[in-house]
């Protein structure tokens, strides 16, 4: 009976280890098969990011190479077949983790190469093409794309700003545990064209903004380099972007300002950030004429002559080469009016050609003041603009010739250290609705008011600053380009200039224009400790303001350094400061002055992974 029992519980243990043999072996074999299926999802999970992260290394060798080839010709929106075939892939030294890839192809095509696993990866459909304003493909590879104009770039893009979109793409192909991973990477390129004319205050070296009073700045604020605001009397009342950094504090090497800085006011949500570098005509300064010509600074070619026998990258920018006029004196104040040539000559016009006849009697020359700022007596050559314009009795003006396209380049081509010399604007309250553009490798002296109409309530005891025209007076779309801007009040008096400070006693003076500019940057002198000015004093001034307001409505541009006029700021007996009341005109955004200038930024827009 017992022995029975015996047997009866063996049977019973022996099942129980089988059972649980079973059940552990089942286990196992579970644990295999999802170690196995982590082990290949893990390794599929590798694939993928090390696919995504070969095809975004693709597409940035795509935008490296695109924007260098948009580069060559940044006025003219490029079509895709300026891509197709000509940007290279990454090179296989540029891409360590993948295994032995050798053969590469041009954008355009697609290459293969096996590897380790006797199984081929690809790199495909790697290109870069043009698409219209809602991202959708062209009719043909050879057609330009359309500008789309962003929402915060108002105008259209033959006035101030589009953009131009592209779609870059590169499909990956890796093979993993059975089967391969695709990884189809797409990202928007887009070609930023704007006026600089959109900006309040545009600079493309370092940007100081230190006022007393305070100060507002009613537009947009950029800089190509560092910001630097200390004083809690500045208001940005729009946005501002800078391309390095941002200081509360003064510049390196600037001993004017001793004082604990405060910070400046913004808008609540518009908080100065760091943006895109916008380069002048879509090059970089270093890049003209290999960082040489006529200029330490290659930005300042703008506004020179073009140099004969010589390659020119900013023929179409120069505005030597916009203006249909040229006006050059030389050092015995011989006087040649004519046509600008791209070698820098001019040819002279007939004295019968209207031209002619609408500037000989507008030009006066060898006048001299005294500007304390340079410390030096500055020969003047004058254009009096209320001379070259017909109905000057009027307010709807208009010139006395319908062939001259608004720009007039006017210079002394005398000018070095020891000769100073400068252009003054006489009489220029009236400007034809057509707009006026001025430029000169010479300082620019603006003298009265100027494209205002007459005496606007903006000059008057009370002034009035949001009335810097008379009534019934469209202020035009001016521009001044120039190595620097000194603005004359209406109390300007020649003699007065060679007295003290006390006998230049300034009036409220208003003017109506935008301004590109030099300036002599902080401590730049030997690092004696001096201040550029600031953007409070870029149009310079050599009167005593203490008890006049300047009404500035306009767009101020620094490009590069003064080659001219070169005298510090702060030095004692030139100016008192003025009341500003300063202000972005608008109007620039969808009216600019004559002549084409555009600043350009190429951005890598969103991606997708498809």
């Amino acid at each position: 009976m017992k022995m029975t029992l015996y047997h009866k519980s063996s049977g019973s243990s022996l099942l129980v280890v089988v059972s649980t043999m079973s059940i552990l072996i089942g286990v196992v074999a579970i644990v295999a098969h999802y170690t196995t299926t982590v082990s290949r999802s893990v390794q599929r999970t590798n694939t993928m990011e090390q696919a995504l992260t070969t095809a975004d290394a693709t597409i940035e060798t795509l935008f490296t190479n695109w924007r260098t080839i948009c580069r060559v010709a940044p006025t003219t929106p490029l079509a895709t077949s300026s891509f197709l075939g000509v940007i290279p892939v990454p090179t296989a030294s540029q891409l360590p983790t993948l295994p032995g890839a050798t053969n590469f192809a041009k954008a355009g095509t697609s290459f293969t190469t096996n590897d380790e696993y006797d199984s081929a990866y690809t790199i495909s459909n790697v290109k870069v093409v043009a698409v219209d304003a809602t991202l959708s493909s062209l009719s043909s590879a050879d057609v330009a794309p359309v500008p789309a104009v962003g929402q915060s770039q108002t105008g259209t893009a033959s006035t101030t700003s589009a953009t131009y979109n592209y779609i870059a793409s590169a499909d990956v192909t890796l093979p993993t545990l059975g089967g391969n991973t695709v990884a189809k990477v797409r990202r928007v390129f887009s070609k930023q064209q704007l006026s600089p004319w959109n900006f309040a205050i545009f600079y493309n070296d370092p940007l100081e903004i230190h006022p007393g009073p305070q100060f507002t700045v009613t537009g947009w604020v950029h800089t190509n380099s560092s910001l630097y605001t200390g004083h809690n009397t500045l208001w940005f009342a729009d946005k501002v972007t800078y391309a390095a950094d941002w200081t509360i504090g003064f510049m390196p090497g600037d001993a004017q300002h001793p004082e604990t800085p405060t910070s400046p006011h913004w808008p609540a949500n518009l908080r100065p950030t760091q943006g895109q570098e916008q380069q002048p005509f879509g090059l970089d300064a270093s890049s003209i004429f290999g960082g040489s010509g006529s200029s330490s600074d290659s930005y300042h070619q703008l506004i020179e002559p073009p140099v004969a026998g010589s390659t020119d990258p900013l023929a179409n920018s120069r505005f030597w080469n916009q203006a249909n006029v040229a006006i050059k004196v030389d050092a015995s104040n011989n006087v040649t009016i004519g046509t600008p040539n791209s070698n820098g000559t001019i040819t002279a016009f007939d004295s019968s050609d209207p031209l002619y006849q609408m500037f000989s009697s507008a030009i006066s020359t060898n006048q001299t003041i005294q500007d304390n700022r340079e410390g030096a007596n500055v020969r003047l050559v004058t254009l009096d603009v209320s001379k070259i314009e017909n109905n000057t009795s009027g307010l709807s003006a208009t010139y006395k010739s319908s062939s001259f396209n608004g720009i007039v380049y006017i210079y002394d081509s005398s000018a070095s250290s020891s000769a100073r010399r400068g252009v003054r604007l006489l009489n220029g309250s009236k400007i034809p609705s057509t707009g006026l553009t001025v430029a000169s490798q010479n300082p620019v002296y603006i003298q009265g008011d100027f494209n205002t109409g007459g005496s606007p309530p903006s000059d008057a005891s009370s002034s009035d600053p949001t009335q810097p025209q008379v009534s019934g007076y469209n202020r035009a779309s001016c521009s001044i380009l120039t190595d620097a801007v000194d603005i004359l009040s209406n109390s300007w008096n020649d003699a007065n200039s060679f007295a003290g400070t006390s006998s230049r006693v300034a009036s409220n003076t208003t003017v109506n224009a935008a301004i590109i500019s030099g300036n002599v940057p902080t401590a730049s002198v030997g690092g004696d400790g001096s201040y550029s000015g600031g953007a409070e004093n870029f149009p310079r001034f050599l009167e005593d303001w203490s008890h006049a307001t300047l009404t500035y409505y306009g767009s101020m541009v620094e490009l590069y350094k003064s080659q001219q006029s070169i005298g510090e700021w702060g030095k004692a007996n030139v100016y008192s400061p003025p009341t500003r009341q300063w202000y972005f005109d608008n109007n620039f955004k969808t009216t600019p002055p004559p002549g084409s200038l555009m600043i350009y930024s190429y951005v890598k827009g969103r991606w997708s992974v498809l």
